[in-house]
């Protein structure tokens, strides 16, 4: 059974997370085996969702009941210490798979989910505090290093470069543009000539890449810090090249035709636009691992076969750079056909 929670549905209801538990009318299993699985968010956010479903396909092979839960944006935290503080007065979860929502802000919610001796197991991005058991995500800074040197190589070390960073406050949001940052900054001759939030959503990647190619018309690249900002932009620079041949300036038609885009993530919509030539590449992470493993590691400590301090606090899921040599091989892995 699934179930999203949002801002709205909690000032609705007006009621205190014991008071919640009362009326939600859901049914229960026996106290603790249950695991709350929690995405940043479930609107235009494609890596989340993959997340959730790894997760709730996991937890069916283990034979765990799941509940979905979901806040109202990325960076919703309330929407999260609202849902979790239900959880805890419902009594009837074992874990919880969080993906937090930002850096700072968490942390008590989630000491107090342990001391409900409910386990919480981080995805994709930390929250302060250590209370919970481990965080399972990308090594961003390390990923994004690799992606900023796979774009130096496609402009041959020297151009303009735009970057579409993720949420402000986050901590994914941070290292992904710290680790670009820092890996371009060994190519003295690319500049970095606008570095602006894309909201993680293709909405949000459309607006930015806006806002700077009306200041940039000369970009050699564009680095996305989520693969669907990234294909916002691919949207804004097509209708911009459409505008400027019908204008006559076929030479900046071409010029916003020939920016290269590469995006982060490895979303299903990453390796389309590398099949129609429209991405150079994509550093993909691996959201069928981190809610898988999450899941296993609450299913070790649910039963009783391993104890919190078994695990490390930080488990790498991985990462891979895929471009137009290995995406059909990528493609395979996670089950995407050529239509």
């Amino acid at each position: 059974m699934t179930m999203k929670l949002t801002r709205r549905m909690f000032n609705t209801v007006a009621v205190s997370a014991a008071a919640y538990a009362a009326v939600s009318g859901l049914p229960t299993m026996a106290a603790g085996k249950k695991i709350a699985v929690m995405p940043k968010t479930l609107i235009n956010d494609v890596f989340q969702v993959k997340i959730a479903e790894a997760a709730e396909a996991e937890a069916k092979k283990l034979g765990f009941e799941t509940e979905r839960f979901a806040s109202s944006s990325d960076v919703a935290v309330q929407d999260q210490i609202n849902i979790i503080e239900a959880l805890i007065a419902r009594g009837e979860f074992g874990g919880i798979v969080l993906a937090a929502s930002v850096a700072k802000g968490l942390g008590n919610v989630v000491r107090r989910a342990k001391e409900a001796d409910i386990f919480v197991v981080l995805v994709d991005s930390k929250t302060d505090g250590d209370d919970f058991v481990t965080v399972i995500q990308t090594d961003n800074a390390a990923a994004a290093a690799t992606g900023a040197e796979f774009s130096a190589k496609l402009i041959g070390a020297k151009g303009k470069v735009a970057l579409l960073e993720g949420e402000p406050g986050g901590e994914t949001a941070a290292l992904r543009t710290k680790g670009f940052k820092d890996g371009v900054s060994k190519f003295k001759d690319i500049e970095i000539v606008s570095s602006i939030t894309g909201h993680w959503t293709l909405p949000g990647g459309v607006e930015a890449t806006e806002a700077i190619i009306s200041a940039h018309k000369d970009l050699d690249l564009i680095f996305a810090c989520s693969d669907m900002m990234g294909v916002g932009a691919r949207q804004v620079l097509e209708r911009a090249a459409k505008k400027a041949k019908a204008d006559g300036d076929d030479a900046q038609a071409k010029k916003f035709e020939d920016v290269k885009i590469v995006g982060f993530d490895g979303v299903e919509e990453a390796v389309k636009q590398i099949w129609a030539g429209k991405f150079s590449g994509t550093v993909a992470q691996r959201p069928d691992i981190m809610g898988a493993k999450a899941v296993q590691t609450l299913a070790e400590l649910i039963n009783g076969t391993k104890k919190p301090e078994d695990f490390p606090k930080v488990i790498d899921s991985g990462m891979l750079l895929v471009t137009a040599e290995n995406v059909d091989q990528y493609a395979t892995e996670i089950g995407l056909k050529k239509s």
